[in-house]
């Protein structure tokens, strides 16, 4: 049985928190949840974790991202309580804020991460920024770190 890694903390170099908006306009307006996304019980959110050998410069991560966002513009928006009757029922604000992305580094390479990496490990939170936010409908719809 192999023990498994510690990993360092994230070390945040600046103010952590950036919007990225779309890089062209984006349709306004208010997309409902589908029955089945808009249960209680499915108010969470899902981390991935990919890991790449090679690095990619931030500014064009940045501007990717934002290019991205254009097509998929929903991610860009904010999840709210619909204006509806029915005022548990959620609706996406295609609003063009942008998704957050946070800029962190730790002190470990690609390589001495991936091995142990086909192995939960609760570590690994210290990957995920973590949003100040008082709801699950504060939490925007994509954040990238």
């Amino acid at each position: 049985m192999s023990k498994s890694l510690e990993l360092p903390d994230c070390i945040y170099p600046c103010h952590p928190v950036t919007n990225i908006a779309p890089s062209a306009p984006t349709p306004k307006h208010s997309l409902y949840l589908s029955n089945l996304d808009d249960q209680k019980f499915l108010r969470f959110s899902i981390k991935y974790l990919y890991i790449f050998k090679k690095s990619v410069s931030l500014n064009r991560l940045k501007s990717s991202l934002s290019r991205v966002l254009v097509d998929y513009y929903p991610l860009a928006g904010r999840l709210r309580r619909s204006f509806s009757l029915d005022d548990h029922k959620l609706e996406v604000d295609c609003n063009g804020e942008g998704a957050v992305f946070v800029e962190a580094f730790m002190d470990i390479t690609a390589e001495a991460l991936i091995e142990p990496s086909k192995l939960p490990n609760k570590s690994w939170r210290k990957f995920l920024y973590k949003v100040e936010a008082q709801s699950f409908l504060d939490v925007p719809p994509l954040i990238v770190q």
